[in-house]
């Protein structure tokens, strides 16, 4: 399999950064539904709330960085043909779909973050590293931009919504294979 795409098929980064953004912005999710719920000393799974929401302000922070090497890897080479069993209207809204998720890539970190700092919430990058706030406390920042980040995140749910059900239709109902374009190890 070539690093790069080519016209038949996806390429190892673009696989990569593909799956470690599933996988981040599923523990995005369920981490933001634990720490929303547990109330202020509890825990859920040895974590507290605290715990969740600096991890969740991390992993968000990582998101970032994956979705600019996504985003530099997607304009340095080109995107395979699209399958030949998709129709025209499934490219219609698989590129716009595509369009969603990519801004909502970029918009819920940068929101997240730029509400933690202005709301004085800060970040413990892992737990380890204080980072520094070049905002400092902004009430009205902090409140356009936790609103953002709450209807970004709705946003961001309707794309993948919409992208599993193209992906989970081929799959299931028309059997054609279309998720072996996207799995690690496979050429086409």
């Amino acid at each position: 399999m070539s690093m790069r795409n080519t016209k038949d098929g996806y390429g190892a980064f673009t696989k990569l950064f593909h799956w470690l953004i599933v996988i981040l912005f599923a523990l995005q999710y369920v981490g933001a539904n634990i720490m929303t719920r547990v109330e202020r000393g509890e825990t859920v799974i040895g974590l507290s709330q605290g715990d969740y929401y600096n991890w969740h302000k991390s992993l968000g922070l990582v998101a970032l960085a994956i979705a600019i090497f996504r985003l530099i890897n997607r304009h340095m080479g080109r995107l395979p043909d699209w399958a030949p069993t998709l129709s025209k209207g499934e490219q219609r809204f698989i590129h716009r779909d595509e369009q969603i998720l990519y801004l909502a890539m970029f918009i819920m970190p940068i929101s997240g973050y730029l509400y933690v700092m202005s709301g004085g919430y800060g970040v413990q990058l892992f737990g380890v590293w204080k980072l520094d706030n070049p905002i400092g406390k902004w009430k009205e920042l902090e409140f356009i931009t936790k609103w953002i980040h709450i209807v970004a995140s709705y946003a961001l749910l309707a794309g993948i919504v919409g992208h599993l059900f193209v992906v989970l239709r081929h799959q299931l109902v028309l059997k054609d294979g279309l998720i072996k374009r996207m799995l690690p190890g496979r050429s086409k």
